[in-house]
This record gives structure tokens, C-alpha cells and sequence, in this order.
């Protein structure tokens, strides 16, 4: 994650003295569920190529195979859609990718970050890295029951808090960790 600038971030027309604009790569706003149980452990999945993602997940199929070749475990999170309330994004995520019939998700925080997009610009010492602003509601979810694997995800499984540091964690999604609640 790059540290904040000292000019204005802005989405609109271009005025460079001091604005900076939506980078190349775009920008997502994303909503991210923290699903806990009991016992305070993190829902975790492991992503498997299938076409709910491009359509459900916000996600191409091609980033998938790819996180599923490292054997890496996400959050249920995905784009919000066009005009969608982050809480209502929140609870589609909970509902959808992570079988919770009735959430009711927590807003804990917003994150704001800069993030390569996988895609790279220009050729030999041009070659640059593509980037995206990425806005992403953090929302904590409470579940009685480990929930039904959707078809998206090879594995889901609750993690307990002392072994998060060791899981192989993919798409920036342990940044995220930082906004859990301590466990009553």
C-alpha cells in the first residue's frame, strides 16, 4: 500500500496543479465481510475457477485460477454494484458467498488504497505497472454455523485468530484483518 499524497484525490475533470486523478487501472468500491463465529474465528475460502465469479464475484475467472494455483484463502468480498449501498453490498456478500441467510453486517472501517491491477503498460524500460484506487467497507458479520460452500469457493472454513499470521492469504485481503474487533 502507498502512503497517501499531499494533493487532493479527485474523479473528474483534470486540473494537474493540485489534483490527482483516478488512476489508469480505475477505481472498484468494494465491500469486504469479516464473518466470525462464537469463538471470534475469521470465514475464510479458498477461491476455485467457476463462472460465478466474473458475475457474482467482481473477479475474472484467469485472477481465480491464479489464486487458486497458490493455494490462497480470501474473504467473501466483492464489488459493489452500480448505485448499491455498501451495507446492502454487505449483506448480499454474506448471503451469497458465504451462506448467511439472515446477516446483519457492522460497518468497522473504510480503506483507501492505491493497488496494482495485474495488467501492465508500455514495453521495455517504460514498462509500467497498472494501478486502481480500491475503496473497500469493511463490514464484521456474526454466524451460528460454519455456512454452505458455494460452487466459487473449494473450501470454507472458520480460522482461528492465532493461526491467521500463518495462512497463505491472497489479494491484499490481510490488510483487512486489521479492522476486527477484539471478541467479547
Amino acid at each position: 500500500m502507498e502512503p497517501a499524497t499531499s494533493r487532493w484525490a479527485r474523479i473528474g475533470p483534470t486540473n494537474r496543479k493540485w489534483l490527482i486523478h483516478v488512476p489508469p487501472g480505475g477505481l472498484c468500491l468494494s465491500a469486504f465481510v469479516l464473518v466470525r463465529n462464537r469463538r471470534g474465528d475469521v470465514l475464510f475460502g479458498r477461491p476455485r475457477p467457476h463462472r460465478n465469479w466474473p458475475e457474482k464475484g467482481g473477479v475474472g475467472v484467469w485472477r481465480i485460477r491464479d489464486l487458486a494455483r497458490d493455494g490462497a484463502w480470501t474473504l467473501p468480498a466483492t464489488h459493489l454494484l452500480v448505485g448499491e449501498n455498501p451495507e446492502h453490498g454487505a449483506k448480499r456478500i454474506a448471503r451469497t458467498w458465504a451462506g448467511i441467510p439472515n446477516p446483519r453486517p457492522r460497518l468497522v472501517g473504510v480503506d483507501s488504497c492505491r493497488m496494482p491491477t495485474g495488467q501492465w503498460k508500455g514495453v521495455g524500460r517504460r514498462r509500467r505497472q497498472v494501478y486502481h484506487w480500491a475503496i473497500g467497507f469493511v463490514y464484521e458479520v456474526q454466524a451460528s454455523r460454519t455456512p454452505r460452500v458455494d460452487p466459487g469457493w473449494s473450501e470454507l472454513r472458520f480460522v482461528p485468530r492465532a493461526q491467521l499470521r500463518s495462512l497463505r492469504i491472497g489479494r491484499e485481503h490481510r490488510d483487512f484483518l486489521k479492522y476486527l474487533t477484539p471478541t467479547r
